[in-house]
């Protein structure tokens, strides 16, 4: 009998270089991931099975990172999300404390986001209204 694989883990980026190297990371690391060039791809994963966690970047043509967030709480997808932002400014620190979405920062420290998923602190958040 072969042992389940755990869920996977999605992270969202346009930009290949940074999503091909968080992908790298995290497999490395043992995690099963899905990767996803935008907001779109994303949503369209579901109805689907859960991922263990998504992590989505802030800033991406059409669609940012908290809207992604919006949408999949409006979807009922309960996962935790993890946002990451190259600009960490007052107001997305804002946006994003409201919401309840911890953020890390580019370029990525790889550190915080592993730390998070060995301590189980990615947990599915609050509802939130679209």
């Amino acid at each position: 009998m072969s042992t389940p694989q755990p869920s996977p883990i999605y992270v969202v980026d346009d930009d290949p270089a940074v999503l091909h190297s968080l992908c790298f990371l995290l497999e490395g690391e043992g995690h099963r991931v899905e990767a996803f060039d935008s907001g779109a791809c994303v949503l369209a994963a579901f109805p689907g099975p859960e991922p263990h966690c998504i992590v989505v970047d802030y800033v991406m043509p059409a669609m940012d990172g908290i809207e992604v967030f919006r949408r999949l709480r409006a979807l009922g997808v309960r996962a935790p999300v993890v946002l990451m932002t190259g600009d960490p400014g007052a107001t997305v620190r804002r946006w994003a404390g409201e919401i309840g979405l911890p953020m890390i920062e580019k370029p990525l420290a790889y550190e915080p986001l592993l730390a998070m998923l060995a301590a189980g602190s990615i947990v599915p958040g609050p509802e939130t209204s679209p």
